[in-house]
């Protein structure tokens, strides 16, 4: 299996995570499991394109979720608004969250450094150059 390939499957089950979280699970463990699993996803679905460094992939998951939650209280989305902004958006800022997103970071920081060492990857990147 390519190196993309194994990348693409750890977005494709991370998300799978979320689905299964969304669908089937309420209340605490579905926020803050799936806060840490969003970041997860977004980094291994960032990790198939060859953009930036792995820190830099993070860090930049990690302020666009910092940024999501800061939304939120402006209260854009209203009790009335659609599911989908809910899910998405979400509609009230809470700390928490915003410490499950660096639970998060730091998930996919390990699991990045865990993939530059492991030995296929530093054979394809020896064979490459």
């Amino acid at each position: 299996m390519t190196d993309r390939r194994r990348v693409a499957a750890v977005g494709v089950a991370s998300l799978g995570g979320c689905v299964g979280l969304f669908l089937g699970v309420t209340g605490w463990v579905r926020g803050t499991v799936g806060d840490v699993l969003i970041v997860v996803l977004l980094v291994s679905m960032l990790a198939v394109f060859p953009l930036g460094s792995a820190r830099l992939r993070v860090a930049g998951v990690l302020a666009f979720a910092f940024m999501l939650e800061g939304l939120q209280t402006l209260e854009l989305v209203g009790q009335d608004s659609h599911w989908l902004l809910h899910a998405t958006v979400g509609s009230t800022f809470d700390p928490l969250d915003l410490l499950m997103y660096v639970v998060g970071a730091g998930v996919s920081l390990v699991a990045e450094r865990w993939w530059a060492q492991s030995p296929r990857v530093t054979r394809a990147a020896t064979a490459a150059s």
